[in-house]
């Protein structure tokens, strides 16, 4: 509990950490409310209450997901700019484990994607609800748990795959080239080749995508969030079995 609470102090002293968060959530907040007018806008008058719920919570999200470089390269910053300034060795002076250095770092880490993912949300819904008040949208639907989920989730994936690089990398620009390839740039490469169905299936950005509704399902809801939540959990193992066997040598 004590690295959780030196790491949660050492993100919020960073000034990176405001600008971060800050640029993340008012872009992503300000396209959510000129993406939501947009579409409702073109709504049809016949949708019916539930519907109107769903767009809102799909429109939303969409405009969480656009969040995830910021809070990606976040994460990424949070531990290369240790390597860089040498500062790693005075914290692993104090507490020797670099896994539960790493573990520390991803708990608070999450906390600061869900923050920002409510600062996003909860105006976002609200300005949503109020645009489509004529619809008559009802209370969220049983579908929009699954849009809730997928679109949270990706924004901590992003953050803790952010971290997992600059662990891995050591090197912040390095982290954030691999970050934006992973998450923007595979994929779009991936649709234009015979097999990138098949491809995209492993990637993170179309699982997330599909969870939230963007794109044409290609799998179930469940093997989605499998593959959303491997991307967070095995770059975390590889960088924690890459300090222990650097740390060996």
């Amino acid at each position: 509990m004590s690295a959780v609470a030196a790491e949660w102090i050492k993100l919020r002293t960073l000034r990176s950490t405001w600008w971060a968060l800050g640029v993340g959530v008012l872009v992503s907040l300000t396209l959510t409310v000129l993406g939501a007018s947009t579409v409702i806008a073109r709504w049809d008058p016949a949708r019916t209450s539930d519907q109107a719920a769903m767009g809102i919570v799909v429109a939303v999200y969409v405009g969480v997901i656009l969040a995830q470089l910021p809070l990606g390269m976040l994460g990424t910053m949070t531990i290369s700019a240790k390597y860089a300034s040498k500062m790693i060795d005075t914290t692993l002076l104090a507490t020797p484990s670099r896994a539960r250095v790493l573990m520390a770092k991803a708990t608070v880490l999450s906390g600061a994607a869900v923050a920002a993912s409510l600062l996003i949300t909860v105006p976002g819904y609200l300005y949503g609800r109020f645009v489509a008040a004529e619809f008559h949208p009802s209370p969220l639907p049983a579908g929009a748990w699954t849009v809730i989920t997928g679109g949270t989730l990706m924004i901590v994936v992003s953050t803790l795959l952010g971290l997992a690089l600059g662990t891995i990398l050591r090197n912040g620009a390095a982290a954030t080239a691999a970050l934006v390839a992973i998450l923007v740039v595979l994929p779009f490469v991936a649709r234009m080749l015979p097999c990138g169905e098949h491809i995209n299936r492993v990637l993170p950005a179309y699982p997330a995508l599909q969870l939230i509704e963007q794109v044409p399902d290609i799998m179930p809801s469940w093997p989605a969030f499998a593959v959303l939540t491997g991307w967070a959990v095995i770059p975390l193992l590889i960088a924690i079995a890459g300090g222990r066997a650097r740390h060996r040598s």
